[in-house]
């Protein structure tokens, strides 16, 4: 026994697809979305049109047939395989494939029969949708779908004409059309004219043309002012991202302005709107990132760092989770040419993941050495998570400064402490990690929380007395005070 036909393809289809991720069912979307088009456009412009003449016919069927296919394989192959259900059942689309069609044997051959592919609707709007969700810039289609809305209206306005031209009879007025040139084409140019009320059309003259003429401006009126609403909130919503970026960045100049910051600092800062602008498409990257769930929060930090955070010596070995938990408190600063982000002596807070651009470890005479150039992916700072300012082993050890634009994440110390509460055993491996690094990249500062543990002063051991003194203060072992105490006595 034959198996169904959409089971016999489980090996050209996957069994199951994902109608919001999976491009290929989009794809295929777009072919019905041809078809639905065809059906839509050609089915009202030959149901008005003299289009359906005995050499043309065959044409017809023929491309009929083609978008009917193009159903059919939608139906059996595609729907039963969309991870997608409404009220517990799978959406199909069997009214659309009703053959009505077989009525013009009986009545004759024409499109009105073929109005139940209209009710194809659904993948037309499910095509823009997932289109809309794929593309970086979704407001172009956007646009687009507005002007094909328009140019819709104005085709069925065209077909109505040519309707109500035929029934007062073609060029018998001066309203109607015609019956020269391209049919199609001239009743067309009378809907654009029409709807958008340019003027210079023909004065009606008949109750009939009066009326339809009424109706179309009154139409024009509603549909238009409709389009161009929906056009503007399209190019609003399109530009509403670079409005608050503008606004921020005239406040922020008006600001300095008003209170006489120097030129020079006024520079960089437009410098650094302009650039995180261009860079990010928006200022505060985490203010989009905190409106999606925690787990979407959580996949995109993992996508992002969760690999270069493994290979940070003083987190081998360390919980996955609480890796994940540090990644969710990264934050994103982006760093001018020349600008610092550490200097030496400075207290060391938190540390730095290389997102993009690179850093440089400098010193010298007005550091101008470069010591080595950290690039994306590098980190630096970490040991500063671990250490105390008691031990005094905390402050930075060198000066490093943005070479070119740099973007970086920030990893806080208070975070991190935060973190480890949850993690005990973490908190003590770290901790001795951290001693190890400790001593293989600063001697000193190690040396100095060794130091500190055995009881040592700070200001080292207490030097010897020098023998000078020691002569004076022999004596059996008394001390120099004693020594004056006794002699003050024997001369009273």
């Amino acid at each position: 026994m034959l198996k169904p036909i959409e089971d016999q393809m489980d090996s050209v289809i996957p069994s199951t697809m994902d109608p919001f991720t999976d491009r290929a069912y989009i794809v295929w979307l777009s072919v019905v979305t041809l078809a639905f088009n065809y059906n839509t456009w050609l089915m009202t412009a030959r149901l008005c049109f003299s289009y359906h003449t005995p050499e043309f016919i065959p044409y017809w069927i023929a491309m009929d047939l083609v978008a009917d296919f193009i159903y059919l394989i939608d139906s059996i192959l595609f729907q039963p395989r969309k991870q997608f259900v409404k009220g517990g059942d799978v959406i199909f689309d069997v009214i659309a494939m009703v053959p009505t069609d077989l009525l013009c044997i009986q009545f004759g051959y024409k499109s009105i029969f073929r109005f139940n592919r209209i009710l194809k609707a659904d993948s037309f709007f499910e095509f823009s949708d997932r289109l809309e969700s794929l593309m970086s810039k979704a407001y172009i289609w956007r646009v687009i779908r507005t002007i094909g809305y328009l140019l819709f209206m104005l085709h069925l306005n065209a077909c109505f004409y040519y309707v109500a031209s035929d029934y007062q009879g073609i060029g018998k007025t001066k309203w109607v059309y015609s019956g020269k040139g391209n049919a199609y084409l001239r009743c067309y140019y009378f809907a654009v004219r029409s709807l958008i009320n340019i003027g210079g059309l023909p004065e009606p003259h008949t109750v009939f043309e009066i009326t339809f003429q009424l109706l179309n401006f009154f139409l024009g009126v509603f549909v238009f002012s409709s389009l161009i609403g929906q056009m503007r909130d399209v190019i609003g919503a399109a530009t509403q991202g670079q409005t608050f970026f503008r606004t921020s960045m005239d406040n922020t100049v008006y600001y300095m302005v008003s209170n006489h910051i120097p030129r020079l600092c006024q520079n960089r800062i437009r410098t650094w709107y302009n650039y995180t602008w261009d860079a990010q498409g928006m200022l505060d990257e985490s203010e989009l990132l905190e409106q999606m769930p925690l787990v979407m929060r959580t996949a995109i930090a993992v996508d992002i760092n969760l690999a270069t955070f493994q290979k940070i010596d003083l987190f081998k070995g360390c919980d996955n989770q609480m890796l994940v938990d540090m990644l969710l408190r990264l934050k994103s600063i982006i760093y001018l040419p020349g600008d610092f982000v550490v200097q030496k002596g400075d207290i060391g807070k938190e540390m730095y993941i290389i997102k993009s651009g690179a850093v440089q470890v400098v010193g010298g005479p007005d550091n101008s050495i470069v010591f080595v150039t950290l690039k994306a992916g590098c980190v630096f700072g970490e040991i500063s998570l671990l250490q105390s300012s008691k031990d005094g082993g905390n402050r930075r050890t060198a000066n490093v400064k943005a070479h070119g634009f740099a973007n970086l994440f920030v990893l806080e110390k208070k975070d991190l402490f935060e973190i480890l509460v949850h993690y005990p055993t973490a908190q003590k491996v770290l901790a001795r990690k951290g001693r190890k690094l400790m001593k293989a990249k600063g001697p000193a500062a190690a040396k100095a929380v060794e130091d500190k543990k055995k009881g040592m002063s700070l200001f080292g051991p207490k030097p010897p007395t020098p023998k000078f003194l020691r002569a004076f203060g022999g004596l059996g072992g008394k001390g120099f005070l004693d020594k004056f105490k006794i002699a003050v006595s024997k001369k009273d």
